[in-house]
C-alpha cells in the first residue's frame, strides 16, 4: 500500500467528518474539507487518472496547478495511482481569472485565483509528462494528456476554451466513482516526485520507499513528533505544501493551508481562529 493510500484510509478511519484540510485564499476566501469528502475528491481524481489516462508506475504527471487545496487532491491522486508527480520550474507570472462573480466562500469547494498569483510552467529541456495537470487553459503545457482544473469557487466547469484534445476535469471529475478502482501499486524504487526544486535538494527524484520520511523531514524539527497537530502553513512553493500536508495527515492531523495571496499581517488572527498550534 502507498503512502498516499495509507493516507486515505487515515482521513476516513478515525473521525472522518473532522476538518482535515483547510484552505484561505484572498479577500477571506475559505474552504474546509473534512477527512471524508477530502478523500472523496482524492479517490475520484485518481479514478480519472487511472481511467482515463491510464496513469501507474512509471507516468508522469505534471503538476501546473498553484499552491492550492486543488493542487493537494491531485498531487494525492497521483500517488494513489502510482504515478510520478513532477514539480515544474517556477516563474513569475499572471493567471487570468474572469471569475468576479462567483462567490468569496464556498463550503467544501474553492476560491477564485487572483490576478497576481504565480503560475509554473515546465522545465523545457526535461521530458514531456504523460500528463499534464493545469490551471491555465490558454497556456497549457505540452502532454500526452492535458487535464484542465477549474480554480474558481463552485465551479462545475472550465470556463475558458480549453486546448483541442484536452479535458475539463472540473465537469469531468463528478462523473467518476466514490469508490478507488484498481491501482497498481509502486514499488520502493518507483518516483514518486521529481522536478527542478527536487533535483536541486536530493540530487535526483525522490522514490515511493522513501517519500514518507521525506516528507517528515521537510517539517521543523521541533514539531515532527506531533500527534494530531493542527499546522498553519504558508508555503513557498509546493514543496513545503507537500510536505506538511502529508506529515500532518500521516499523524493524524490537519493542514491549515494558505494562498500566496493570503497578506502575512493576517496569520496570528487566522490561527487563532483556527486553532492551530503549529505553525510552519
Amino acid at each position: 500500500m502507498s503512502i498516499a493510500t495509507k493516507v486515505l484510509d487515515l482521513l476516513t478511519g478515525d473521525e472522518p467528518n473532522q476538518p482535515r484540510l483547510t484552505w484561505y485564499g484572498a479577500e477571506d476566501e475559505r474552504v474546509e474539507l473534512s477527512g471524508r469528502v477530502l478523500a472523496n475528491w482524492v479517490t475520484k481524481a485518481t479514478n480519472l487518472l487511472v481511467e482515463e489516462g491510464e496513469v501507474e508506475p512509471g507516468s508522469r504527471v505534471l503538476l501546473d496547478v498553484p499552491v492550492h487545496w486543488r493542487a493537494l487532491v491531485w498531487a494525492m491522486a497521483t500517488w494513489c495511482a502510482g504515478g510520478e508527480l513532477v514539480l515544474p520550474a517556477e516563474e513569475d507570472g499572471a493567471v487570468e481569472d474572469d471569475t468576479d462573480d462567483e462567490p468569496a466562500y464556498a463550503e467544501e469547494d474553492g476560491p477564485d485565483v487572483s490576478d497576481d498569483e504565480s503560475v509554473f510552467v515546465p522545465d523545457e529541456t526535461a521530458e514531456e509528462p504523460d500528463i499534464a495537470v493545469t490551471a491555465r487553459p490558454s497556456g497549457a503545457p505540452s502532454a500526452g494528456l492535458v487535464l484542465v482544473v477549474a480554480l474558481p469557487a463552485l465551479a462545475m466547469h472550465v470556463e475558458e476554451p480549453i486546448p483541442a484534445g484536452a479535458v475539463d476535469a472540473a465537469a469531468a471529475l463528478m462523473t467518476y466513482g466514490d469508490y478507488l478502482g484498481f491501482v497498481q501499486e509502486p514499488g520502493g524504487e518507483d518516483n514518486a516526485l521529481s522536478g527542478p526544486e527536487i533535483a536541486g535538494s536530493t540530487g535526483g527524484p525522490v522514490p515511493y520507499g522513501e517519500l514518507a520520511e521525506w516528507c517528515r523531514e521537510q517539517t521543523p524539527a521541533c514539531h515532527r513528533d506531533e500527534e494530531r497537530p493542527r499546522v498553519l502553513c504558508a508555503p513557498r512553493d509546493h514543496v513545503e505544501m507537500l510536505a506538511h500536508a502529508v506529515a500532518a495527515w500521516r499523524a493524524g492531523g490537519s493542514l491549515v493551508l494558505l494562498g500566496e495571496d493570503v497578506d502575512s499581517s493576517r496569520f496570528d488572527a487566522i490561527q487563532a481562529a483556527e486553532h492551530a498550534a503549529v505553525r510552519c
